[in-house]
C-alpha cells in the first residue's frame, strides 16, 4: 500500500455517499461499534509483550509450502471451503470448476516494489491453475471511487485489493462478498495473525484476506540522528525519545547540519498520519458509541504542535507534498520522515546503513506515545450483484485470493517490498530471521526491529462506514487552519466534528442511543 498517496484517495466523499443507502440499511437495526475485540486470541492486546511480535500465540512454520497442498480425501464441493482445498489446483480445476476454464478480472493496487512481488506470484498462480485466466488492471488507486461506480453498474472487478477500512465500508454497503460464508472462518483465523484478521472483520463477518499489516513509523537518517547522539544528550536511544527531546534535537540538527529536522507535509494531510499524533495527545476518533470525538483539547493541541513545528520553530519543512518528503529524505536534506514499510526499499536503496527506524516519540504533555493506525491491505471479492459474477467465477476468485495471501506470496512481498506479512507462517519466518539477526544486509535487522516495535503503540483502524466521513472533514478544516490560516485550531476541531456528525445524520448512520 502506498500510505502517503492513500490518504488523498480514500477521502473522496462521493464513495461514501454512493453506498450510503445500503450501508444505512445494514446499520439501521444495530449500534455501530468496532469489530469484536477477540477472534482466536486469548488476550485483548494487539501484540504480545515482546517488541517483535504481532501475534498472541507462536506457531512453527512448516517446511511444506501452503501453496501446494495435497489432501487424502475429497473436500466438499459446496462452501464453506477449507483454505487447503482452495490451494489445491487439482481440486479447484477438476472439482469446483468441472474442468472448465474460467476468466476473472482483478484490480491491482500495488505500488512499484510490491508489483514486482505480485508479478512473481501471478506467474506462479497462472502456471499452477491453468483453468483460471486472470485479466489484471494495473495502476488502480487504493480506495478508488471507480470501484463503487463500477459496482453500482454491475461491472466491478471480480477481485480487488483494498485497505481494510475502505473495504469495510464497501462490505457494509453490500458490494463485497462475505468471505466467511465461503471459506471456513477457523481456517482463516489459523492462517493469519489475529490483528490482520480483525482488520477485515465487521462484527462476525470476514470480508477479505490480508496480505500485510501496515502503519507508519519514524524513519531517520543516522548521518544526522543516531543512538550515540541521543544517548549523549538525553541518556536514551532514538526509540525512547519524547517530544521535548525531539525539539532539542531539531534545534541541534538545523543549526549543525543546515538541513530540515522533519519533512512532514501536514498541509497535505487527510488525517491518516495525523491520527497518530491526535492519539498521543489523548484523542480518539470515535467513542464507544461510535460518535466522533474530534472536538477536543487533544485535537487542538496536536494541531498547534505541528503548526509550531512548521511555522514558529521552523523545524518542519513547510508546503511539502508526499513526493517531496521522500525527495528530501533520500537526498540527505532532512533527518526524519514518517512513512510505512511499503516504502522501505526506497529508503534502504538511498541511505543504506544510514537508515534507521523507530517508534514515533512519546508526547511529553501526556506521557502517551503517538499511536498510528494499525491496518491491513488485502484481497476482497465483489458481490455477484456488483460484478455480475457466476458461481464458477466466485469459486475461481476464492482460489485466487487464497493463493495471493499464502505464505509464498507474502514472502514475495517481504522480499521485494519489505511488507510485513499477515500470513502466520510467513510472519513466523520473518520473526525467526529477525531474532537470529539473519537479515542481509545486517543493518536491516535493526531497521525492522524499530518498525516492529512501533506495533506496540498503535491504535485499531476503525473499519466502520462512519470512518469514511473522517477523511474529508478532517482535511477541509485542518487545511483552513494549517495551510490557509483562516480559522483557529479550536474552530477547526469544532468544525471537523460537526462536519462528521452532519454527514452521519444525512446518511442515517448515527448510533442508536
Amino acid at each position: 500500500m502506498k500510505g502517503l498517496g492513500r490518504t488523498a484517495s480514500i477521502a473522496i466523499v462521493v464513495v461514501v455517499v454512493i453506498i450510503i443507502v445500503a450501508a444505512a440499511l445494514y446499520y439501521a437495526s444495530m449500534k455501530p461499534s468496532p469489530p469484536p475485540s477477540t477472534v482466536v486470541s486469548t488476550t485483548t492486546s494487539l501484540v504480545t509483550t515482546t517488541a517483535t511480535s504481532l501475534v498472541t500465540t507462536t506457531s512453527t512454520a512448516t517446511t511444506t509450502s501452503v501453496v501446494t497442498v495435497t489432501t487424502t480425501s475429497t473436500p466438499p464441493t459446496t462452501p464453506p471451503f477449507s483454505l487447503s482445498s482452495l490451494l489445491d489446483p487439482n481440486f479447484v480445476c477438476n472439482q469446483l470448476l468441472g474442468g472448465k476454464t474460467v476468466t476473472i478480472t482483478v484490480w491491482d493496487t500495488y505500488g512499484p516494489p510490491e508489483d514486482q512481488a505480485f508479478n512473481v506470484t501471478l506467474a506462479s498462480f497462472t502456471q499452477a491453475y491453468p483453468c483460471i485466466k486472470v485479466q489484471v488492471t494495473r495502476g488502480v488507486g487504493i480506495a478508488t471511487a471507480n470501484f463503487v461506480s463500477a459496482a453500482k453498474a454491475g461491472q466491478a472487478p471480480n477481485v480487488y485489493r483494498d485497505t481494510s477500512d475502505d473495504a469495510g465500508k464497501l462490505f457494509a454497503g453490500g458490494l463485497l462478498l462475505n468471505i466467511s460464508k465461503y471459506i471456513n472462518p477457523a481456517d482463516i483465523n489459523t492462517a493469519y495473525i489475529p490483528v490482520a484478521v480483525k482488520n477485515f472483520m465487521l462484527r462476525s463477518s470476514i470480508y477479505g484476506l490480508p496480505d500485510n499489516v501496515n502503519y507508519i513509523v519514524m524513519y531517520y537518517n543516522k548521518k544526522f540522528l543516531n543512538d550515540a547522539l541521543t544517548q549523549k544528550m538525553f541518556g536514551v536511544g532514538v526509540d525512547q525519545l519524547n517530544t521535548n527531546q525531539l525539539l532539542q534535537l531539531c534545534q541541534y540538527i538545523n543549526s549543525t547540519y543546515k538541513v530540515w529536522c522533519v519533512a512532514y507535509g501536514a498541509g497535505q494531510e487527510w488525517g491518516y498520519r495525523f491520527a497518530a499524533w491526535f492519539a498521543g495527545f489523548g484523542g480518539r476518533i470515535f467513542d464507544e458509541r461510535g460518535m466522533p470525538q474530534l472536538n477536543s483539547s487533544a485535537m487542538v493541541k496536536a494541531m498547534e504542535f505541528w503548526y509550531n513545528m512548521t511555522y514558529v520553530w521552523n523545524y518542519n519543512a513547510p508546503g511539502v507534498t508526499p513526493s517531496l518528503e521522500q525527495q528530501l529524505f533520500t537526498q540527505n536534506m532532512t533527518a526524519i520522515i514518517f512513512d510505512g514499510p511499503w516504502d522501505l526499499k526506497i529508503y534502504q536503496k538511498a541511505l543504506g546503513p544510514n537508515l534507521g527506524a523507530a517508534p514515533l516519540p512519546t508526547i511529553s504533555m501526556t506521557g502517551m506515545r503517538a499511536a498510528p493506525l494499525i491496518g491491513s491491505t488485502g484481497w476482497v471479492i465483489a458481490s455477484p450483484q456488483a460484478s455480475g459474477a457466476s458461481q464458477q467465477q466466485i469459486y475461481a476468485s476464492l482460489a485466487f485470493i487464497a493463493y495471493v495471501t499464502s505464505k509464498d506470496a507474502e514472502m514475495n512481498l517481504w522480499n521485494f517490498a519489505g511488507d510485513l506479512p499477515a500470513q502466520k507462517q510467513a510472519y513466523d519466518t520473518v520473526m525467526t530471521l529477525l531474532s537470529s539477526g539473519g537479515l542481509q544486509p545486517a543493518y536491516m535487522n535493526d531497521v525492522y526491529k524499530g518498525i516492529l516495535e512501533q506495533a506496540q503503540y498503535g491504535q485499531k483502524f476503525p473499519n466502520v462506514p462512519q470512518m469514511g466521513f473522517y477523511w474529508p472533514c478532517f482535511h477541509q478544516y485542518f487545511t483552513l487552519y494549517f495551510a490557509n490560516r483562516t480559522i483557529s485550531a479550536a474552530q477547526a476541531a469544532q468544525e471537523m466534528e460537526s462536519c462528521m456528525i452532519s454527514n452521519m445524520q444525512q446518511a442515517g448512520l448515527m448510533p442508536s442511543s
